[in-house]
């Protein structure tokens, strides 16, 4: 694997115009979104921008910065698919439930996913009976796995009886 340097060369030896804004763009959410756009771009265009080393080099550039910055990598809607696709918890969902499964899928990956399911587990709405016991403990389970590949995301809920402090 090419170091950050090496691949900023590449960049810079044929597209020089954007290396500027990737450096400054650098360990920022604007880094990532600004390599998904010229990336995308680079998908729909008929007559291809970048080189085919320039494309693998930003793709390589934006893995290196997803590592390094998770809180700042992006998460395409077709990784999550993918991802999600691999566990039975989201089938289950997807089959009763297909609307929330595609709002799952829009927010996996993102601080709005604990909100979401955190909304749906305790509903307050008069009126709902709440979700079969199956689809209950999928939509925990999807919890707990977001949980565990995006820490940064985690939802921290305090309540009374979270509390760490004692009444005395």
């Amino acid at each position: 694997m090419s170091s950050k340097n090496d691949l900023f060369r590449i960049i810079n030896a044929r597209s020089p115009s954007i290396v500027e804004q990737l450096i400054a763009g650098w360990g920022s959410l604007q880094f990532s979104e600004y390599v998904n756009d010229l990336l995308k771009d680079a998908q729909k265009s008929a007559k291809p921008q970048f080189k085919e080393e320039v494309i693998s080099a930003l793709a390589a550039l934006r893995s290196e910065h997803d590592r390094e910055f998770p809180q700042f990598a992006i998460v395409t809607e077709e990784l999550v698919v993918e991802r999600l696709e691999q566990t039975p918890y989201f089938h289950t969902v997807n089959a009763k439930f297909p609307r929330i499964a595609r709002r799952l899928v829009a927010t996996w990956g993102h601080a709005a996913f604990g909100e979401y399911i955190n909304d749906l587990l305790n509903d307050n709405r008069s009126g709902r009976q709440g979700f079969p016991e199956d689809v209950m403990l999928a939509l925990f389970k999807l919890s707990e796995e977001h949980d565990k590949e995006f820490p940064q995301y985690v939802l921290k809920i305090t309540d009374i009886w979270s509390l760490s402090n004692k009444i005395y």
